[in-house]
């Protein structure tokens, strides 16, 4: 959890209510893909040696197959990092003031957002699939005056409770904000 104490424009009564990153599930994927393509190397080592016993015990061919299996895997491995420091970079923070959006791009750079809570017009949930439907996670939308959608949460946890709960703290805050009239 972060501390919002560190983050910019923090007012003093304002708490944290939402942490989100995006759902587990969605590294599954990823996860396999990298599990497959870690054996490609080895696959075409024995493939080569059933074929042609004698390819690798030419001078120099081993070597070079284990420098580019070398690279085939740091490239890989890479490629999990990166996939991993995007999904866990990637944060959506909801506080009783306002929602906060931290997206990573690449490894090296960082978009954050933010939009206050009183200025939210509507937000909506949807859960598309039967994986979604079993785990309960889906994308969040909230929506300002404007005609664009600001804000996109992909694949989080509890969509339509995420959804209400802004709902919620947005009408919380306009009600907290409102002037109240004058009797004369």
């Amino acid at each position: 959890m972060i501390d919002l104490s560190k983050l910019p424009g923090t007012a003093a009564d304002e708490e944290n209510v939402f942490f989100l990153r995006s759902h587990w599930l969605i590294l599954l994927p990823i996860a396999i893909g990298f599990l497959i393509v870690l054996v490609l190397p080895f696959a075409v080592w024995f493939g080569v040696n059933a074929s042609n016993p004698e390819f690798f015990g030419t001078p120099g061919y081993a070597t070079l197959y284990v420098l580019g299996a070398s690279i085939f895997f740091l490239y890989a491995w890479l490629f999990l990092f990166q996939s991993f420091i995007d999904y866990f970079l990637d944060i959506w923070i909801i506080t009783t003031h306002r929602v906060i959006d931290i997206q990573q791009t690449g490894l090296f750079g960082r978009t954050t957002s933010e939009l206050l809570l009183d200025r939210v017009q509507d937000v909506s949930s949807e859960v598309k699939g039967f994986i979604h439907t079993i785990f309960d996670y889906g994308d969040v939308r909230v929506q300002t005056a404007g005609e664009k959608e600001r804000f996109v949460f992909e694949n989080v946890p509890h969509p339509v409770h995420v959804s209400k709960r802004i709902l919620e703290l947005a009408e919380r805050r306009r009600s907290a904000q409102a002037i109240p009239a004058v009797n004369d």
